[in-house]
């Protein structure tokens, strides 16, 4: 199981941007990162954004990318709450995109 599958918010968020365009997966990942360093405030999880060797040994979708695999990275590595609170926000931000 992956770990954006337990909340389903979480996993709703992520298989709509995998589902999006290129530049807007970008976009929803920026978007994802300066949410999550708004509302994290012990984001001392993560140092450094580049991805370590073994993290590029993975081939997920979006390790493809380095703005989207930080992205998720930080989604990953913050709370429950954050996790949820920053999906549902960031599907409203695609709706309104859409609108």
């Amino acid at each position: 199981m992956r770990w954006y599958d337990l909340e389903p918010d979480v996993c709703m968020a992520i298989s709509m941007i995998e589902c999006a365009k290129q530049e807007e997966q970008v976009e929803y990942a920026e978007y994802i990162i300066r949410l999550v360093k708004e509302k994290d405030y012990d984001m001392n999880y993560i140092k450094n954004t580049t991805m370590s060797n073994i993290e590029r040994r993975y081939n997920r979708w979006y390790d493809k990318n380095e703005t989207i695999s930080t992205a998720f990275s930080y989604l990953k590595g913050t709370t429950k709450e954050i996790q949820k609170d920053v999906s549902l926000s960031v599907l409203a931000y695609m709706n309104s995109a859409v609108a």
